[in-house]
């Protein structure tokens, strides 16, 4: 194994946190997202007021987007410790965590492009933008898939020293479960269940900036398990040679 090469992947989850917070919320002041019920007037204009810092902060969130291809790749290999290489669960969630990045970026684009032509119709401007973040707060199935997908192999494990602690397979459910109220904002323009509302939108982000955190200390411990399995195994092999 290489346990060094694991480590940068599994630190690239919080950097991609970290930077794309900074590119999305901080500079292009995108979080909180503008209100889905204002006038197609208001949506035009708010991309057109800050189009310059839209711009800078999109261009950071989607550069940073692509640390996301990291993550899952380790979630794999540490998956595979528990059910073999080729583990079904192994690859669906690795094809669903990748797939995540496109969470980032294809909605982003669409926000991009909101303020490409400033002076185009208001109405197409608020439809490209609620395309954008209908796209990014209503295609949770990916992360659900993810989710789901880990904590199955989390309880399949019989191992006499697991690779993650059973806990982590009921966080990944809690967490599965917290990202599906974002579904339904293709229903509603208020309340709880609009891409700006509590249970669609400021939950289900807390909750997965939260996730990346709790599985990158996880990973990190399982790394470290396996560094000492493979060097028990290496002083038996020696013993036994």
């Amino acid at each position: 194994m290489n346990a060094t090469t694991q480590r940068w992947c599994i630190w690239a989850g919080p950097a991609l946190m970290v930077f794309f917070g900074f590119g999305f919320w901080v500079i292009a002041g995108m979080v909180p997202p503008p209100t889905p019920n204002q006038s197609a007037a208001e949506i035009a204009r708010f991309y057109a007021d800050n189009q310059t810092r839209i711009r800078v902060g999109l261009v950071i969130s989607m550069l940073t987007a692509g640390l996301a291809f990291f993550f899952p790749v380790v979630i794999t290999l540490q998956m595979y410790r528990i059910e073999g290489r080729w583990s079904p669960m192994a690859l669906v969630q690795l094809t669903s965590g990748v797939t995540v990045t496109l969470l980032f970026v294809f909605p982003m684009l669409a926000m991009a492009t909101a303020t490409y032509r400033p002076d185009r119709d208001p109405v197409d401007t608020q439809l490209i933008s609620d395309f954008g973040w209908l796209a990014l707060v209503g295609f949770g199935a990916p992360a659900i898939v993810q989710t789901i997908a880990i904590a199955i192999a989390v309880f399949r494990d019989r191992r006499e020293s697991p690779v993650f602690p059973r806990w982590v397979g009921y966080f990944n459910i809690w967490c599965a479960l917290l990202f599906m109220p974002g579904l339904l904002v293709i229903c509603f323009t208020k309340g709880p269940f609009a891409y700006d509302g509590v249970l669609a939108f400021w939950i289900p982000l807390t909750v997965f900036a939260g996730w990346y955190f709790v599985m990158t200390y996880v990973l990190l411990r399982a790394v470290k398990q396996q560094e000492q399995e493979d060097a028990d195994d290496q002083c038996e092999a020696s013993g036994n040679g």
